[in-house]
């Protein structure tokens, strides 16, 4: 007979973990070649980066009003549910099982079996299938520890968000360090319009708002936070503001090493990255990488749950 809720496990630091961990994924690693692709140049693909940022914060600014206001958990579902009714809501949940969260649990979850094989078979690729085995293996690992915990989900989460941004960090320290040692080659002629092709300026933000993709986890475990009303906002700032700055400086380091044309012709950036910046640590990013992106899936079956 009593009254069935949802524990409030999730604190001000879990919540910035889970913003930073949905956020920073396989993006930022897969997306910079889609960008630069189609914007044309260096110059406007960092624009399109800044751009989808301050997108990604003005949408999270939205969903941190409506999670203050409606108190349920379920992100999109509930704000649909209560605004337009439950046949748009059941709609849209169904597209949401069926097609939108299985194709992007794919691209991240591929990314990891990928990313995670690369130092057992460089300088050659991975085999598809040995891929997808890695890729079903991580998945399923992270599905079946949500549905054990919450807690060690979270604290997973937590610790996972720093291994994110510490492979942010070692993509950042050595590209920073040879701009300021005057590698600047790579910026010439950066806003060169002879590139710049309107209509593929679409694809190019799509690409950067695939990897800005998770600003609007907080919603979906509103019921589970600490003081929702003091820790929506502030986990939405502070987290999107990092993902932004991180995103742009990282960008600003595969420029400053690769240059366009290396940028364009690798598969893995991060992977390319390495090889040109320090051998050293050939090894040790692609896994960072690949934890990135189990961070990802992590937070992905968290909140996806509850809608």
């Amino acid at each position: 007979e009593e009254a069935i809720f949802l524990r409030k496990k999730i604190t001000l630091l879990r919540a910035f973990s889970l913003l930073i961990g949905s956020m920073v994924g396989s993006g930022i690693f897969i997306s910079p070649k889609g960008v630069l692709k189609n914007s044309g140049s260096v110059g406007f693909s960092l624009v399109v980066w800044f751009a989808c940022g301050l997108l990604s914060m003005f949408g999270a600014l939205c969903y941190a009003e409506l999670g203050t206001r409606i108190t349920k958990s379920g992100g999109h579902y509930i704000y649909i549910l209560e605004t337009l009714g439950p046949l748009p809501s059941f709609l849209f949940l169904w597209a949401e099982f069926f097609a939108i969260r299985p194709a992007n649990s794919a691209v991240v979850s591929l990314a990891f079996g990928r990313y995670m094989l690369e130092p057992f078979f460089a300088p050659c690729a991975a085999p598809v299938p040995a891929v997808k085995l890695v890729s079903l293996l991580g998945y399923y690992t992270v599905l079946t520890l949500n549905s054990w915990s919450v807690t060690w989900s979270a604290r997973l989460q937590t610790a996972l968000s720093i291994v994110k941004l510490l492979a942010l960090a070692l993509i950042i320290v050595p590209g920073m360090m040879l701009l300021a040692q005057g590698h600047t080659k790579n910026f010439q002629d950066a806003f060169d319009r002879q590139s710049l092709v309107l209509d593929k300026l679409p694809l190019a933000f799509y690409a950067g708002m695939f990897a800005y993709s998770g600003w609007f986890q907080a919603s979906f475990v509103r019921e589970e936070l600490v003081r929702p009303e003091r820790n929506i906002p502030l986990a939405v700032i502070v987290s999107v503001i990092t993902v932004i700055v991180g995103y742009m400086l990282t960008n600003v380091s595969y420029y400053t090493v690769l240059g366009t044309q290396d940028v364009l012709a690798s598969p893995a950036v991060a992977v390319s990255f390495v090889q040109q910046a320090f051998k050293s640590l050939i090894s040790v990013v692609p896994v960072l990488v690949a934890l990135s992106c189990f961070g990802t899936m992590n937070g992905g079956i968290f909140t996806f749950s509850r809608s």
